[in-house]
């Protein structure tokens, strides 16, 4: 089950780094959501990797007390995010939704695809079988807004698509 951990923004990386070396053990995972993008950077386009969710490392474990008093290890301020007193793993749709999305690496590789009217084609990328809400297509950067579930609630990420022509 994945659980979803709190910490400032900005610190995501290093604390997912320490967890790996002194919290997790061997059947247990920890990592952050990343997402490609393309960004222009002295005029050339460029693909860079970003935080999916910043401010959330994801925990894959099934005994998530024994990994909360082992958390205690890292000096840096980690909160489970729970509902109500229990510390809850995100919904299994949730998961198996972010897992299609970020494959094996929990990366959101960049998309392409083209707009037919008002109706987005993705063509190719982690969105290719895409199944949900895009709230807005942000063209000229080639970015895309989608709404995603996460924790019973809907969270708006952005992340890379290219719109290769307009039909």
């Amino acid at each position: 089950m994945w659980y979803v951990i709190q910490v400032y923004t900005g610190t995501e990386e290093e604390i997912c780094r320490q967890c790996r070396c002194k919290v997790a053990e061997k059947d247990e995972d920890v990592f952050v959501l990343l997402a490609e993008r393309m960004t222009k950077i002295r005029g050339q386009w460029t693909l860079i990797t970003g935080r999916l969710f910043p401010g959330y490392v994801f925990v894959k474990t099934e005994n998530i007390e024994d990994f909360f008093m082992r958390l205690r290890r890292i000096d840096a301020m980690t909160k489970v995010l729970r509902t109500g007193e229990d510390m809850t793993p995100i919904h299994p749709e949730e998961e198996s939704y972010l897992r299609l999305l970020g494959g094996d690496e929990h990366v959101v590789k960049y998309s392409e695809g083209y707009l037919e009217g008002e109706k987005l084609i993705v063509t190719s990328g982690a969105m290719k079988n895409f199944r949900g809400t895009v709230k807005k297509v942000l063209r000229h950067k080639r970015l895309v807004v989608l709404e995603v579930p996460l924790m019973g609630r809907i969270v708006e990420v952005t992340v890379g698509l290219g719109i290769v022509k307009r039909q």
